[in-house]
């Protein structure tokens, strides 16, 4: 390997935070447009070479001429015999994260460049964002769970700034604090997994504790079990699974370029890829990994069912992502961790797609997000609406766009697990993939068809504001959707060598990888095989009857089961639910202590106390006469008082 070879991880890594700082070093140098767009190539500039080095890696991987490294950039703390180095691990589960994110990324950063165009703010904005894939590619790349965990970090710190990006919002405020909240909760559960992880193998370091992890099966299986669960319930916070998903669809506050980044393709798929570095430890804890697949199984379903009825364009998307993630966790569940890293990546291409398609029709329709208020928009924005037909047909898993292959692969892996044990995760997916169409369609029919809203026409009919009128994007947002449109349409198809074992080389473990359902998924009846892809048919051809050529049926449809509307539409009522169990008790807890406690008995005694102080002050403030005499006898009787004190102490 050339010296530019071995540079190329490193530099992949560090090129989004050297953006970042350039950018924020403008600050004190130059001001108006020219610092934002100064700003804007600084950072787009470092992320584009960060994503050309990553394909360069991700290439090399594959012809041979990059073989897996580690780079070790410095010693960060040693402690009696152990050790935390700083580095970049190169192998291909961490170069297709490197792949994803960059191009994402990249994507993403030119995006905005049109999008926010009229942000005051772009400066910041562009920061958040480059900040946020350095953090991302720290958490893939390193060598240990303590650098993983810097970048797990990292990441959420960075979605707090972006959720909040406009922090003039009650709404964003609220949405960011949620997020952060409720990410904390998970990663306390995997702070504890990495202090149990040290004391058992003495180290965090992957290639020193993975392969130790089968000598202590047996003995040691219930902390085994302890640090899997504890390790997956951090993941759960990250990757939105069920009960830990409803910070998610709150997140939609932020800009839509900051949904298509974090929500589709990075931060969200952190709890997947560390799931699966982890494999040889899960692999071995076959109880959680029971666990695992229907925490997945019923966070696709229950997403699924709620976005059939959100309004909210962005919303709804952000569902989309959370149901499909749930495809990914049940496919780690009957371990088919190459089946998930394949989803992730195709998931990844055509979610960014439909996310900046969401944001090309919002920039078209003047910020309105409800699909009830769109319609009418395929002329206008003709490409968008043919880019979001090829988002929408991979989400539904129609061959041969992405989805289907690697949709298809994990409901197959499921269906032939060894001794069944996947044929209930089997008919939650299937059913899964019909919702899928449903929702994914829906959005696609109201934004699109129909007639144009009454509010395009007040829009046009208002003289001064007719630049309101629906239009096409600018370019600079239409590349880089046409580029994800490439992904969407292919990646599936190009990289389906990933569902081979094999092809990880050594990155993930199946411990018993000729049984597994995913080597056998060949053998998969042809009923089981196709009965996603034509539920995923019927799905489609009942979202166009029931959203763009008989709308009024989907609200009679409505009317008539009022029940599971209205359990989907309030989100299952998880929220409430956690209002009534641990808000509502939490804010009466704290009103008390702070009434009773605090203001009572702290506050009091602190009162009480100073004023005893004050009432002595007083006291002793009477003997200060300012007559010489009554001094001259206070030192008299002193001094008599010491003498008598020392004379009876002698005798």
């Amino acid at each position: 390997m050339t010296a530019f070879g071995q540079l190329l991880p490193s530099l992949a890594v560090l090129l989004p935070l050297l953006g970042a700082l350039l950018a924020a070093a403008s600050y004190g140098v130059l001001r108006g447009r020219l610092a934002d767009n100064v700003a804007m190539m600084f950072t787009t500039g470092s992320i584009l070479a960060a994503a050309a080095c990553s394909w360069l890696i991700f290439v090399g991987l594959l012809d041979g001429t990059v073989q897996p490294s580690q780079t070790v950039w410095l010693e960060w703390l040693r402690v009696g015999g152990w050790q935390v180095d700083f580095g970049v691990l190169i192998d291909r589960l961490s170069a297709t994260m490197l792949i994803v994110v960059t191009t994402v990324s990249a994507c993403v950063h030119v995006y905005s460049v049109g999008y926010m165009a009229e942000d005051p703010s772009r400066r910041r904005f562009f920061i958040y964002l480059s900040l946020f894939t350095f953090a991302m590619l720290m958490l893939v790349t390193a060598p240990n769970l303590l650098q993983m965990f810097l970048g797990w970090e990292g990441v959420g710190v960075c979605s707090y700034l972006l959720i909040n990006f406009w922090y003039h919002k009650p709404s964003a405020n609220a949405a960011a604090i949620k997020a952060f909240v409720m990410n904390r909760v998970a990663d306390a559960a995997m702070l504890v997994g990495m202090f149990m992880l040290l004391l058992m193998f003495g180290s965090l370091t992957y290639a020193e504790f993975l392969p130790r992890v089968a000598e202590l099966v047996g003995e040691n299986q219930l902390t085994l079990n302890l640090i899997a669960l504890l390790f997956f319930i951090g993941a759960m916070g990250k990757s939105a699974q069920f009960g830990l998903h409803t910070w998610l669809p709150d997140a939609m506050e932020g800009p839509t370029p900051v949904s298509a980044l974090i929500h589709a393709a990075t931060m969200v798929t952190a709890g997947v890829f560390l799931l699966c570095r982890l494999s040889p430890l899960y692999e071995f804890t076959p109880e959680i990994l029971t666990i695992v697949g229907w925490v997945g199984a019923i966070t696709a379903l229950f997403a699924a069912t709620v976005g059939l009825v959100q309004s909210d364009i962005k919303r709804v998307i952000a569902y989309s992502t959370c149901s499909q993630l749930g495809y990914m966790f049940f496919a780690i569940g009957v371990s088919a961790y190459p089946a998930a890293m394949f989803h992730l990546t195709t998931h990844a291409f055509f979610k960014a797609l439909l996310f900046l398609g969401a944001g090309s029709v919002i920039h078209a329709a003047h910020h309105e997000q409800d699909i009830f208020k769109l319609g009418g928009l395929r002329k206008p924005l003709m490409l968008t609406y043919v880019l979001m037909w090829l988002g929408s047909l991979a989400l539904a898993g129609i061959p041969p766009f992405a989805g289907f292959f690697s949709k298809d692969g994990i409901l197959e892996s499921a269906f032939m697990a060894p001794d069944g044990a996947g044929l209930g995760l089997y008919a939650v997916g299937t059913l899964g993939a019909f919702l899928t169409a449903i929702y994914g369609f829906r959005i696609l029919f109201y934004s699109f068809e129909g007639k144009p809203h009454e509010a395009h026409h007040d829009a046009h009919h208002k003289g001064p504001a007719h630049h309101h009128t629906p239009h096409e994007s600018p370019w600079i947002m239409l590349a880089p959707m046409l580029l994800l449109a490439v992904g969407a349409v292919a990646s599936g198809y190009l990289l389906k060598p990933m569902l081979e074992l094999e092809w990880w080389q050594g990155s993930i473990a199946i411990a018993n990888w000729q049984s597994s359902g995913l080597h056998n998924i060949h053998h998969t009846p042809a009923l089981a095989k196709f009965a996603p892809l034509i539920l995923a048919i019927i799905g489609m051809t009942l979202a166009w009857y029931l959203f763009a050529v008989y709308r009024g049926t989907a609200k009679k449809i409505a009317t008539e089961f009022s029940i599971p509307y209205a359990l989907f539409l309030n989100k299952w009522y998880i929220d409430e639910l956690y209002e009534m169990l641990w808000q509502r008790p939490l804010r009466v807890l704290a009103g008390v202590l702070h009434k009773r406690a605090d203001g009572q008995l702290i506050d009091g005694a602190l009162h009480r106390l100073t004023a005893e102080i004050l009432g002595a002050g007083v006291s002793l403030r009477t003997l200060q006469t300012g007559n010489l005499a009554h001094y001259a006898l206070a030192m008299l009787l002193a001094v008599v008082v010491g003498l008598a004190v020392v004379i009876w102490g002698i005798q």
